[in-house]
């Protein structure tokens, strides 16, 4: 007999399942009602439902357990303080699920899972739409009294200060420029066997 046996696994390992589920709860405790397939959306629902269950009774033991599924505690928190205390008087059927139209590409059914009661979100009262109103419009001045336009002052411009020419300075003298010396010739100096031997007389 297969009592209690659950066979859909959505063709996942059982890790890649758990993550999967996961992160579905994940998106419906934050946004409240989330867009997948129908098969994916009953899946979540009944983890979703549970997790509302345990939600209800407010212990530390039950958010442990909360936060087993979730790792997270800002979720638990969530949980625990807004949506759970929505179902006080309800005993289940926490969530609906919607179809909708078919995917584009593989045909597969869509559905919306949602939770049947969602906290409501305060709106701002019509007082302070209407003072944020009368703020935003400008109010018109009050006519002064009329104010005499005084004549402006002229300013005195200021003297021109005039500067003496530079004087030219004198032409250079030009410099008498010196041909360099040409060096002397020097004879060269006798060899070794010059210096021995005696040179030649010159005839």
């Amino acid at each position: 007999m297969r009592h209690r046996r659950h066979t859909v696994r959505l063709g996942r390992q059982r890790s890649h399942y758990k993550a999967t589920m996961r992160h579905l709860v994940t998106g419906l405790i934050i946004n409240k009602s989330i867009k997948t397939t129908k098969v994916k959306a009953k899946e979540t629902s009944r983890l979703a439902e549970k997790l509302i269950t345990t939600a209800k009774k407010n212990t530390v033991a039950s958010r442990r357990n909360a936060y087993a599924i979730l790792c997270d505690r800002d979720l638990v928190s969530i949980l625990f303080d807004q949506i759970a205390p929505l179902f006080k008087e309800r005993n289940g059927g926490y969530t609906r699920v919607l179809l909708t139209g078919k995917r584009a590409g593989d045909n597969a059914q869509m559905a919306i899972l949602e939770f049947v009661e969602k906290p409501k979100v305060e709106e701002p009262k019509k007082e302070d739409k209407k003072k944020k109103k009368a703020a935003a419009i400008p109010k018109p001045e009050a006519k002064s009294k009329p104010v005499k336009k005084e004549e402006p002052v002229k300013k005195e411009e200021p003297k021109k200060i005039v500067k003496p020419k530079p004087t030219p300075a004198p032409a250079p003298v030009p410099v008498p420029i010196k041909e360099p010396e040409k060096p002397k010739e020097e004879k060269p100096k006798p060899g070794f066997f010059k210096r021995i031997f005696g040179q030649k007389k010159e005839k």
